[in-house]
């Protein structure tokens, strides 16, 4: 009666462990196929998105209005419509780590959450993204692990000239 019982549990737990391996090996497998991308049907959007291993970053300027004209031209280039998708990357304002002096001023450094927002998405771009484009921001300021394939560098004293470059970028 011991013998079937412990064979039995022997069988289980045989069994649980292929399930727990198989079910992290089935996902990591299929990950790795990118060619049959559709976009996602869920969340906000009325068309199913595409996410473009791209992205845009505006330097914030706190004194000017130049750094928000930027970020609004950059949108459309970074949403688009073609056919029955919408393809779409970020467009963040980049912040240098700000000098904080007690724990109260934490909320004031935009870098932290840059920083963890691009760990996730250079992840997501398996650590290497197609394009990124700097405007008014220079290249050695970028972290050394956001890597790309191409860097367009757009440095402009007016929203028109900004506005015109990034048109004829994409």
């Amino acid at each position: 009666m011991i013998k079937k019982s412990y064979k039995l549990s022997c069988f289980f737990i045989i069994i649980m462990i292929f399930l727990v391996i198989g079910a992290n090996i089935v996902p990591v497998v299929s990950a790795g196929k990118i060619d049959n991308i559709k976009g996602f049907d869920k969340g906000p959007s009325f068309k199913s998105v595409v996410p473009m291993e791209r992205l845009t970053f505006v330097n914030f300027d706190q004194n000017s209005y130049l750094d928000d004209y930027a970020y609004l031209a950059a949108v459309p280039s970074a949403v688009f419509n073609t056919e029955d998708k919408l393809f779409s990357y970020p467009v963040l304002f980049y912040q240098d780590v700000y000098p904080v002096s007690k724990y109260t001023e934490n909320s004031l450094n935009a870098y932290d959450g840059i920083y963890y927002f691009m760990q996730d998405w250079m992840s997501y771009c398996y650590g290497q993204l197609d394009k990124m484009t700097l405007i008014n921001l220079q290249k050695n300021k970028l972290h050394q692990s956001w890597n790309s394939k191409e860097y367009i560098t757009i440095n402009a004293d007016n929203p028109y000239d900004i506005a015109n470059q990034i048109a004829l970028q994409d």
